[in-house]
């Protein structure tokens, strides 16, 4: 009787555990929107406001604050703003709402014999109206190179397709060497905002991976290379980035203010990763991979710490569901750290 009623047995259990994924998977899933900081860097282009960076040894773009000045003898006078240049995003891949709160600039003046004493003038546009416009002093003469952080505290509420800009004016005494994208020189704006929705991670056997969708789509091909992602464990452990590859994951239908926006999300996948106690950092610049803190806040942390727990079959890693290989059962999820989240269903 055992022979004839062991098929059935399994066989209606393999169903049923089928059927509770479908269910699963049918209803709407769960996703952290965390509010997190990111600098929009201004690009080499000219025209790119964008949180992507080079590779930490490409070196950094200039740009120039042109004076303009009526030139006396032994004397300037009259001096007058100018435009260095604007610089855009991309449109937003989903609604939400930034706070664009201090901007940096790495400057330098050109004139020896004369100090800056200058102004920049910030003009935030929200698609094609201006919204905001903002001057600061700077602290400096123009001596020597520095990195000033002027307050700008703009809000904007973006629905999907929106964008936002920078137009930036200079007036000064003497023309200025702007330094920026560069991981170093990251002249841009300080934006806070939801700008990551995480689907989740997933540690099983030995592949890892992480699911996310951003409002501006970064190029993960290049932060692995430059480990601006890394997959960290105890004692020192580190996967391999090589091993790691992005691919395309599901389509998410999101209820935004103005109704249902759909977005792909993209997919990091580690594999041959050997190491316990498994974390994900991720950001869009270096940061401090071994988590030390520091009072002056001079240390980077990342913008999202994903601490992972790994999926067991109920016979132990590599086990099925009564022995059969191919059906696991997941019985621990990946958990969110480091950062405060907001819990949302779509």
């Amino acid at each position: 009787m055992r022979a004839v009623f062991a098929f059935p047995v399994i066989a209606i259990f393999i169903v049923a555990l089928v059927s509770i994924v479908q269910g699963a998977d049918a209803e709407e899933p769960d996703y952290q929107n965390p509010e997190i900081q990111l600098k929009f860097n201004l690009k080499e282009d000219d025209e790119s406001l964008t949180q992507q960076n080079k590779m930490p040894e490409e070196p950094e773009a200039h740009s120039t604050g042109s004076a303009d000045y009526d030139q006396y003898p032994l004397i300037r006078a009259n001096r007058q703003p100018t435009k260095v240049g604007t610089w855009t995003s991309l449109p937003s891949e989903f609604d939400l709402s930034i706070n664009i709160e201090t901007a940096d600039i790495w400057w330098v003046g050109k004139d020896p014999d004369y100090e800056a004493e200058c102004e920049w003038t910030f003009y935030i546009h929200h698609n094609d109206e201006e919204i905001s416009d903002t001057v600061q002093s700077c602290s400096s003469n123009g001596d020597d190179l520095v990195k000033e952080t002027y307050n700008v505290g703009t809000t904007i509420d973006l629905v999907a397709g929106d964008t936002f800009s920078l137009e930036l004016w200079y007036e000064g005494w003497e023309d200025v060497d702007i330094y920026h994208d560069n991981v170093t020189y990251d002249t841009g704006l300080n934006v806070r905002g939801s700008h990551v929705i995480l689907f989740g991670g997933i540690w099983k056997g030995s592949e890892v991976s992480i699911e996310f969708s951003e409002a501006w789509p970064a190029d993960w091909n290049t932060n692995l290379k430059a480990r601006y992602i890394m997959l960290m464990g105890s004692d020192g452990y580190m996967a391999d980035n090589n091993k790691a590859d992005t691919m395309e994951g599901a389509e998410y239908s999101l209820q935004m203010t103005n109704g249902t926006v759909d977005v792909t999300s993209l997919i990091i996948k580690w594999t041959e990763v050997t190491g316990n106690d498994l974390k994900i950092m991720m950001d869009y610049t270096t940061f401090d991979h071994m988590g030390n803190t520091s009072g002056n806040g001079s240390v980077k942390q990342p913008v999202v710490t994903l601490n992972l727990q790994k999926v067991k079959g109920l016979l132990g890693d590599d086990g099925g569901i009564l022995g059969l290989p191919g059906f696991e059962m997941i019985l621990t999820v990946g958990v969110i750290g480091a950062i405060s989240l907001l819990r949302k269903r779509n």
